[in-house]
């Protein structure tokens, strides 16, 4: 994608439902509208990469999950990705990644009674996502249990909540304590202290949009060095979620925002 204001009638971007406080649809509606740190960062950095809210063409929201971000990006279907994508390696040869956005670890979260279950609890996650992979690269975990794959964070919200065989979900941290913190029906669900793994989110490009990633870093740098960075995260990381009737209340002072983690690329 060119970043050049006139080749282009629309930016398209890819954004999920059900991944607040990243990017998340609180309002059921018939255009995909998205809210988030995420949809936020991402309107901030384009407008800076083409010259300018007045010069920036405008965006378009359009639905990805974590099981068609990839295959839509390399379609051509979307531009960019602007979600809560971990960058591994893996994906590296396939995709080209901005730097880091924001810094994650994996954690279980059960129901009560999930160990009392023969042969251990059934675990639901994203079928081939990193919480899968740091899941499963752990032997020192104290317990059996069965991994069950679906393709998105919202089914395995689903499974987890719904299913009575499901006694525990794996998932990024944030993730996990948005989905899982409104509402008394989960006040009975507790967060393992295990931690599993540390890993960066990024913006998600393809591999020959160089003129695109390196525009997208370098304005990266400016909007996460500004006096109004702390204020976008302390929105999404500590106020009220809107639309969602609670707040993370996160420390803002935590190692997990990417001002003070900074990868290297």
């Amino acid at each position: 994608m060119s970043t050049n204001a006139g080749d282009r009638a629309v930016v398209r971007v890819g954004f999920q439902r059900n991944t607040p406080p990243f990017s998340y649809a609180h309002a059921p509606t018939a255009e995909f509208d998205p809210v988030g740190y995420s949809v936020d960062l991402a309107r901030l950095v384009l407008a800076k990469v083409f010259g300018g809210a007045h010069a920036m063409p405008p965006l378009e929201a359009v639905e990805v999950t974590s099981s068609t971000r990839e295959r839509l990006l390399a379609e051509g279907r979307i531009d960019i990705e602007c979600g809560s994508t971990t960058i591994t390696q893996e994906r590296r040869l396939r995709s080209a990644f901005s730097r880091p956005i924001f810094r994650t670890s994996h954690r279980i979260a059960v129901k009560p009674g999930a160990f009392e279950v023969a042969g251990g609890p059934r675990i639901v996650g994203i079928q081939g996502s990193t919480s899968q992979a740091a899941l499963e690269s752990r032997t020192d975990l104290e317990f059996p249990y069965t991994f069950v794959g679906v393709d998105s964070i919202g089914a395995a919200r689903d499974a987890f909540l719904g299913d009575p065989g499901t006694g525990a979900m794996v998932a990024d941290e944030v993730i996990l304590r948005s989905l899982l913190r409104g509402g008394a029906a989960h006040e009975d669900i507790t967060l393992l202290d295990v931690r599993l793994g540390g890993e960066f989110y990024g913006f998600m490009m393809r591999r020959d949009d160089r003129e695109l990633v390196r525009a997208v870093d370098a304005a990266l740098d400016e909007v996460l060095a500004s006096d109004a960075y702390p204020a976008l995260l302390t929105s999404w990381f500590v106020d009220e979620l809107p639309g969602l009737g609670f707040g993370l209340d996160m420390d803002l002072a935590d190692d997990t925002f990417v001002d003070r983690n900074r990868q290297d690329r």
